[in-house]
């Protein structure tokens, strides 16, 4: 089993650190930044994608992930609930409770989750993007400035 860490940021030195400290630095890759273009391959890479984050704002890499068809697991107390529509479209944990992620890591790698769309990629992914992709989002553009604009203002365009 493998661990890949992709991205840039400055907690790429604590990372090595702890996995070192852990034995398992043999194990974790950093691939470091990722091309746009080489995204997808990098999550078609991953059998999960577990970022269980306590400070995440919304998470547009749930949302690549899952468009990729990949099962995702995300923390419960942040921004990260609303890409996985609170638990809709992938696994959600407490981000502080180690066990617990680690418990629903193994689940979700022995295909245990009751959730059957995050074992499907075709669904999951035609799920994804029927909520978030770009004919949705634009409608949701519509919808808000329609709350905000005088009619004289709105198109049906």
């Amino acid at each position: 089993m493998r661990y890949l860490i992709a991205g840039r940021g400055d907690d790429q030195s604590r990372l090595e650190q702890l996995a070192a400290g852990a034995g398992v630095r043999d194990r974790v890759r950093f691939a470091g930044f990722v091309p746009t273009a080489e995204l997808c391959a990098h999550y078609q890479l991953c059998d999960i994608f577990a970022m269980p984050s306590t400070g995440e704002g919304f998470g547009i890499v749930f949302l690549e992930a899952m468009a990729c068809g990949k099962p995702v697991l995300a923390g419960d107390q942040d921004g990260s609930t609303e890409p996985l529509m609170d638990g809709q479209l992938g696994a959600l944990v407490d981000p502080t409770d180690v066990p617990a992620i680690a418990a629903m890591l193994s689940d979700l790698l022995a295909r245990r989750h009751p959730n059957r769309l995050l074992f499907d990629p075709a669904g999951l992914r035609g799920r994804v993007v029927g909520e978030f992709g770009f004919e949705r989002f634009c409608a949701r553009v519509r919808t808000a400035l329609a709350a905000v604009l005088p009619a004289e203002f709105q198109s049906n365009a």
